[in-house]
């Protein structure tokens, strides 16, 4: 058994602890108080007390077994779950839960159970899964009655209406006199496909202009309402879309929508409901916790969270306050900061902020409230101790095993591997360039007139007349390699003075007005700038190495015995 072959949900997560922090470790609880037994696969005979694996004086029976997998299916997605219904997978979560066994009880020799560490560590993973346990039982007592789904259907009928579905073709020509003389071809008997195939300038152009069925919904506006009032066959006038772009369509055919009928979305609606009823129960259950602690907030200081950087004076700010504790705009911050951030901005652009806000506020609460509470949820719930320990013993048993003072990539280690991939990190030449693009000669040459007067105005320009996206960065189009422009594009870059504004350079594009910034000749990246990315390569290689090994060594410890005959 090794790190390939896939962990299974509740067993994964304990496998992975090492890498995270405990509040992150426990976000899916490993062995709920309610999981249910579940049946064996058919076919398959035994009982609950069966032995399916010892691991020295502890033996996994069935019932065992059928826990941890009723607790994997909380968690797993539907063709995951169903591999547990083969006798290969079966085999394979017995190997997992072995191995979980033994990492346990190692680390109860290894005397970590005894160790200030297991202590706080175990304890503040119980509040985080004792407060997740409890909103967990709030929201599942939500429930859908059959009379308010049938009425949720009656009143939003139109929410399940099939569309009108129209066969839908189409000629695209750049000028209004051209689509004017192909509509007057057509009607006077001309073969809509034919001309499509021999003037479009749209996509389509090789199928006649035919774009299959289409819904209104997902055309331009002016051509859904032009297509909606046409009679079958017969094409309309030319449709102007943009200056340079006038339509030619028609439909041969028309797929009339319907309403679908309760049963095929009845369990739609009620997960529908379900979710609606939940966030209300949820934001109660907040608010709730809101009143009961004496919560504050500070929507001013919140305000600075959307800035891009922050004073330390920032970064201290009280932004709530609740009994015993205070919430401070770092805090936040620190969310924030594991969010990705090409979206980061739309997590904090208009109300995003708030409720990311609001999300933050509700776990801290709910852990507030976890903690004050502790010993009367631990007796609702006294199986979470028994899973947080074990999850808490594998997490210090692996931090002692694969640990950075434990598993190391050496720097010799990283130079050898770049000295023998040298050819690896070949970097080709690069350009960097900023570059206008319009829709005509005329507007170029204008717009290059005034950036020979003041080349300093180009990024402002470009901002103001550029039809590239890159407009917004002032016509940056960062650094690029050969082959990845237009060749008209890519040799006017070639030819160009550093810093200097050329063109008009036409493309199928437009006509483009660049300035070449810098030239990177083609060479091989240092060491220095690689070997972070070789650490991250050869270091999980050996992690795996050394976890192998010490599973091995492990089963031979405990003299681990499976009885797969009895699955």
């Amino acid at each position: 058994m090794t790190l390939e072959h896939q962990r299974f949900g509740a067993l994964f997560v304990i496998l992975i602890c090492s890498m995270l922090s405990m509040g992150e470790c426990y976000a899916q609880p490993m062995l709920p108080p309610n999981a249910e037994l579940v049946p064996t696969p058919s076919g398959v005979k035994g009982s609950p007390k069966d032995i399916l694996a010892e691991v020295s004086d502890i033996k996994i029976t069935r019932e065992m077994f059928d826990r941890e997998i009723a607790t994997y299916k909380q968690v797993a997605n539907q063709q995951a779950a169903a591999q547990l219904s083969t006798l290969e997978g079966r085999q394979d979560f017995l190997d997992q839960l072995v191995e979980v066994t033994m990492f346990q009880k190692k680390a109860v020799l290894e005397g970590l159970d005894k160790t200030p560490e297991f202590k706080n560590d175990s304890r503040n993973g119980a509040i985080v899964a004792l407060s997740m346990e409890r909103m967990r039982k709030i929201l599942d007592g939500v429930t859908v009655d059959e009379a308010s789904s049938k009425k949720y259907y009656e009143d939003n009928k139109k929410n399940y209406t099939e569309p009108d579905q129209y066969h839908y073709f189409q000629i695209s020509t750049d000028k209004k006199e051209k689509a004017e003389a192909i509509a007057k071809d057509i009607n006077s008997g001309k073969s809509f496909i034919e001309i499509a195939k021999a003037s479009s300038i749209d996509d389509t152009k090789d199928n006649g202009g035919d774009r299959g069925f289409v819904v209104l919904d997902d055309l331009a506006p002016e051509i859904a309402s032009v297509l909606q009032n046409l009679k079958t066959d017969k094409i309309s006038n030319p449709i102007a879309i943009a200056d340079d772009l006038y339509v030619i369509v028609k439909y041969t055919e028309k797929k009339v929508g319907n309403v679908k009928s309760y049963d095929t979305v009845a369990a739609q609606i009620r997960r529908e409901i379900a979710s609606s009823k939940q966030i209300e129960v949820f934001k109660a259950e907040i608010d709730r916790l809101k009143k009961l602690y004496h919560f504050s907030f500070d929507s001013k200081a919140a305000e600075t969270i959307r800035k891009e950087s922050l004073t330390d004076a920032e970064k201290n700010t009280v932004l709530a306050k609740y009994d015993g504790g205070e919430i401070k705009v770092v805090d936040i911050y620190k969310d924030l900061e594991q969010i990705p951030s090409f979206i980061r901005p739309q997590v904090l652009g208009g109300e995003g902020l708030n409720d990311f806000l609001e999300q933050h506020f509700a776990r801290v609460l709910s852990l507030v409230d976890a903690e004050k509470n502790y010993d009367a949820y631990m007796k609702e719930n006294p199986r979470i101790a028994d899973d947080i320990a074990r999850r808490t013993l594998v997490k210090l048993l692996f931090d002692k095993v694969l640990g950075p003072d434990k598993v190391f990539v050496s720097e010799n280690e990283l130079k050898d591997y770049y000295i023998k991939n040298i050819a690896n990190f070949a970097s080709p030449a690069q350009t960097h360039a900023h570059h206008i693009l319009v829709k005509d000669e005329q507007t170029a040459k204008d717009l290059l007139a005034k950036l020979e007067k003041d080349p300093t105005k180009f990024e402002e320009v470009a901002k103001a007349s550029s039809t590239c996206p890159s407009k917004e960065n002032g016509g940056d189009l960062g650094h690029f390699t050969d082959g990845q422009m237009v060749s008209e594009f890519e040799d006017a870059c070639k030819k160009a003075e550093i810093g200097k504004v050329v063109g008009p350079v036409k493309t199928d594009f437009g006509y483009h007005l660049i300035r070449v910034d810098n030239r990177i000749p083609a060479g091989t990246m240092p060491f220095d700038k690689v070997q972070e990315n070789i650490k991250k390569q050869l270091l999980p290689q050996k992690q795996k190495e050394v976890f192998d090994a010490y599973v091995e060594s492990l089963r031979k410890e405990f003299n681990v015995k499976e009885y797969i005959e009895n699955l």
